[in-house]
């Protein structure tokens, strides 16, 4: 009897712990910080994730191991098939005092909200090897017309 007690209070409270948490409180400022959608596969392989946030563009990373990464590079494009271009250069090591395995940066000159934009990440081992991941794409922020209403009926 005292077995399965255990064991239905085991499951309540890790089904509690994996559903009932919307987000992490940050005892700094008593916000919320980011949930994390996509996890990497791989332990050295890094994530991005984006977010508009206020006309800004919110560029977040994470990584199961972040201490194999000497350098982020996030590189922008409105059109993939053209090309990037470098929009921040993170030094992994200056972060790893917040955290292990995310950090968090903003684009300091993003796109128009109204415009495709395409994010991408160039990753510089500690060892040297570079990987480039897939672009990443952001949507444009569509803007809603007013309906008109016609008051002369």
């Amino acid at each position: 009897m005292k077995k399965s007690i255990l064991i239905i209070a085991a499951f309540i409270g890790s089904f509690y712990t994996s559903f009932a948490a919307s987000g992490v409180v940050s005892p700094e400022n008593k916000s919320v910080q980011k949930q994390w959608l996509f996890k990497p596969l791989s332990a050295n392989d890094v994530s991005l994730e984006l977010e508009r946030l206020d006309g800004n563009v919110m560029l977040y990373l994470y990584s199961q191991n972040l201490r194999t990464v000497d350098m982020i590079y996030i590189e922008k494009s409105k059109d993939p098939s053209e090309g990037f271009t470098r929009c921040k250069a993170v030094k992994v090591s200056d972060f790893l005092v917040k955290s292990k395995n995310y950090i968090n940066v903003e684009d300091d000159a993003p796109f128009d909200s109204n415009t495709d934009s395409y994010y991408r990440i160039r990753t510089v081992s500690t060892n040297g090897a570079t990987k480039i991941y897939s672009a990443i794409d952001l949507s444009p922020i569509m803007s809603i017309e007013p309906e008109t209403v016609d008051n002369s009926k």
